[in-house]
């Protein structure tokens, strides 16, 4: 899957939307490091990235239309 902005396109093997097609979790293997405070200098354009081997093992638990509840 290619996610796609205004200044970026991103290849990633993992996609699981859950606001429309345009927010999700995925595989960023573009990232050395997740979690902390990353995000506040390098973070994302509102998805969630997550190490590859975890967003494969979420894949593989959920099914469409499982609820996903944001916490700010």
């Amino acid at each position: 899957v290619d996610l796609k902005g205004d200044d970026y396109v991103s290849h990633v093997q993992y996609w699981l939307a859950f606001k429309g097609n345009s927010y999700g979790f995925h595989d960023a293997s573009w990232r050395s490091s997740f979690g902390g405070s990353i995000y506040i200098r390098n973070g994302s354009h509102g998805c969630v990235n997550m190490p590859y081997s975890k967003v494969q093992q979420l894949y593989n638990m959920v099914s469409v239309g499982t609820p996903v509840y944001i916490y700010r």
